[in-house]
């Protein structure tokens, strides 16, 4: 009995082995955004909004264990979708500023609460990453 090749397989293993799916780029886009909403999005005051992290930053360590992973997951998503080195380090300069301030005595708390840097480097990465999608996922 002859093997049957089947080169649509062959061609589907090299397709995810390439630039992510413009459907892995949305599920991406998804993701980043929930985060930054959820970080500092959940209760709005005025111009400014409070979620988790503000929350979080109150607690010594936990605050900047949360700030820092969720930082760290809005980065590794900008990287998986490819998005520029120059809004990823933008984004990294936001985040780590914002870890930093957590740290400092009583004030940095208060001042973390209006600093809702999770959701601008959210933002900065969503807006690459619809870039990427209005260019057809390159």
């Amino acid at each position: 009995m002859k093997s049957r090749a089947y080169p649509a397989v062959e061609l589907a293993s090299e397709w995810r082995a390439s630039a992510p799916a413009e459907t892995d780029l949305e599920r991406i886009r998804r993701s980043v955004e929930l985060v930054g909403r959820l970080s500092d999005g959940l209760i709005r005051i005025g111009p400014w909004g409070l979620g988790i992290d503000g929350l979080l930053s109150w607690i010594p360590v936990v605050g900047e264990v949360y700030s820092a992973a969720a930082g760290g997951f809005i980065l590794v998503q900008g990287a998986r979708a490819r998005v520029p080195v120059h809004t990823l380090i933008v984004a990294a300069g936001l985040l780590a500023s914002r870890t930093v301030i957590t740290a400092l005595p009583f004030a940095g708390p208060a001042v973390s609460d209006v600093f809702i840097a999770h959701k601008w480097a959210s933002r900065l990465v969503c807006k690459a990453i619809d870039n990427k999608i209005a260019r057809g996922g390159r």
